[in-house]
């Protein structure tokens, strides 16, 4: 029932480089499961590195479908996610490919261009509220200022923003309230803004802390810094701090990306995200809403560039050495994997967001305003312009700046469905999945046929008793190239 997205590939090849790991660390437990030919989509889907964050639609559409779907989905949804993305930065990261801005040195100038994208921002967002009534009613389950990094924007503009969105949408003492950053930017001025502001929960890069693979990247931070961001967020009274990490960065080794890993865990962050690095462009693979300019290590020359100066990029074996060796060391320490990607403490429990986003029970709609922002609901998806200047253009005359607006045919509501419940790593229900799509069923007709066969080459576990499907090991770690290949996009 799934269709490939992966290009040609030469499996020899993919098999050599997972084949090629550090003999320091056990042999990936996954090798057999893409050793074998049935999983050969599996196995090219890895090397192409054609993951997804966005689920789209199968029927193009126009704006004004959209905000009738929207609208009505909301009306149905006990809540929904909110996201307000201000694209500015410092600088951009050299594998950095979503639509950012790079801001003047200059403070007067900077402070400027701040004010600039909150005014857009909340004019914006004031189109979104002429066009879908709801927005204004339904319950914000969780409020996330995203970016780009918008701990850059000036403690004024932040107050500015919020008090906006405060006002406008149904934000109360239930909304949980999430802000994302950098270690340079989030100072004690900014992350007191933020507390000030009602944020309890943040999220920011870290990408590693080896200040050599810091520096190569064009991160303007230390090590050190991104651990002292997490004390003084702690100090003033944060109940959440995420922190990211990247594997898969040239010269970085297995044993100083499980050394990071443990460094997180020491440090008692509530979520550790470990994702893989990702180098071919967002527009070739359709993953993510990408950026206008591709990002200086998409370039074939750059990367070779880099592995003369001794910047070595690991081969496939040694990344799954870094990812199961990173879950071995989170699981043992209390964190499990909710969604892919994202593993929180247990006693913590799972991001709101990404749970009200992707969870089988919950799956509510998600609206973003901003540069290059992603929203959708059970029938219909749609993403905002991310050329600066045509979307500055566009909300000026007074628009919702969308682009590429796709509506959900019932069946593939159904697989989009499944797709996110799946990339939770949590088992999948049959009494949920039958309570939202009647007369279908996990266990039996094309969804059993398709489950029977991943279990046949150990990628999920299937109870009939307790009416449940849930990933292998093997199954999580190639959830991507699972939900993509097998169940179609």
């Amino acid at each position: 029932m799934g269709t490939s997205t992966v290009h040609l590939y030469d499996r020899n090849e993919a098999l050599h480089s997972l084949s090629a790991i550090d003999s320091a660390y056990p042999a990936p437990r996954v090798f057999p499961v893409l050793a074998d030919e049935r999983n050969d989509e599996l196995l090219g889907y890895l090397q192409a590195e054609a993951f997804t964050h966005v689920f789209t639609g199968d029927v193009e559409s126009d704006p004004q479908h959209f905000f009738r779907d929207l609208d009505r989905g909301l009306r149905e949804a006990p809540s929904f996610h909110l996201w307000v993305d201000i694209p500015l930065c410092r600088y951009r990261c050299h594998f950095c490919q979503f639509p950012t801005l790079v801001t003047s040195s200059r403070t007067d100038t900077a402070d400027a261009t701040a004010r600039r994208w909150v005014d857009a921002n909340i004019r914006e967002a004031r189109s979104w509220v002429a066009a879908v009534p709801a927005l204004r009613t339904t319950p914000v389950g969780e409020f996330c200022l995203f970016g780009g990094t918008p701990s850059v924007l000036p403690a004024g503009e932040i107050e500015r923003l919020v008090d906006f969105y405060r006002e406008t949408f149904a934000i109360d003492e239930r909304t949980s309230m999430r802000a994302e950053g950098s270690p340079d930017s989030l100072t004690e001025e900014i992350l007191s803004t933020l507390r000030g502001a009602g944020f309890t929960a943040l999220s920011y890069g870290i990408q590693s802390l080896d200040d050599r693979l810091l520096a190569v990247a064009n991160r303007r931070h230390t090590g050190d810094q991104a651990l002292q961001v997490r004390a003084a967020a702690e100090r003033l009274g944060f109940t959440r701090v995420d922190g990211d990490l990247v594997w898969g960065l040239p010269g970085q080794t297995v044993a100083g990306f499980l050394d990071d890993v443990d460094r997180l865990i020491e440090a008692r962050f509530s979520t550790v995200v470990a994702i893989k690095l990702h180098l071919r462009s967002f527009h070739d693979v359709e993953s993510a809403i990408g950026h206008v300019s591709p990002a200086p290590w998409e370039d074939p020359r750059v990367r070779e560039q880099l592995e003369r100066r001794g910047f070595a990029w690991p081969s496939l074996g040694q990344q799954m050495q870094m990812r199961e060796g990173a879950v071995d060391r989170l699981g043992a320490a209390g964190y499990y994997e909710h969604p892919t990607t994202y593993f929180p403490r247990r006693d913590v429990g799972p991001e709101l967001w990404r749970s009200l986003n992707l969870d089988q029970d919950k799956q509510v709609p998600q609206v973003g305003i901003g540069l290059g922002a992603y929203s959708w609901c059970g029938d219909a998806e749609a993403n905002a312009v991310a050329a600066p200047a045509r979307y500055l253009s566009l909300v000026e005359q007074g628009g919702v700046p969308l682009e590429n607006v796709t509506t959900v045919s019932p069946d593939h509501r159904e697989v989009r469905a499944v797709q996110m419940a799946l990339s939770t790593c949590r088992p999948l229900l049959e009494d949920v999945h039958r309570s939202r799509f009647p007369g279908s069923s996990l266990l039996s007709g094309r969804w059993g046929a398709m489950f029977d066969s991943l279990a046949e080459r150990g990628l999920v576990r299937i109870d009939r008793r307790a009416g449940s499907v849930a990933l292998t090991e093997a199954g999580a770690t190639l959830v991507e190239a699972v939900m993509n290949t097998q169940l179609g996009r």
